[in-house]
């Protein structure tokens, strides 16, 4: 991720730790997205558990920099308020 807003000039990095809330919504996303598959895939199809493991795990692998990017820019909009242009940070 860039350092800070091209727009705004907030930083993206406020404090050490910041995006530790991030890891909790990655992973509650992650969870909507990849169980229902799995269970559509046990359920309705009778694939194995191996089968869906393996599958579950390469989709995990293909969306995870979309998901990591994803939550860290939810966790930013939900934590600061945007208020326009930083005339002080220009």
């Amino acid at each position: 991720m860039h350092k800070e807003c091209e727009h705004c000039h907030q930083s993206f990095e406020p404090e050490p730790g910041y995006y530790y809330g991030a890891m909790f919504l990655s992973y509650i996303i992650g969870s909507f997205i990849l169980l229902p598959i799995a269970l559509i895939m046990v359920f309705y199809f009778n694939k194995g558990v191996e089968a869906t493991m393996g599958w579950i795990i390469l989709l995990g692998i293909l969306m995870y920099l979309k998901l990591l990017r994803g939550s860290r820019s939810l966790w930013i909009h939900l934590m600061i308020k945007y208020e326009g242009e930083n005339p002080e940070k220009k």
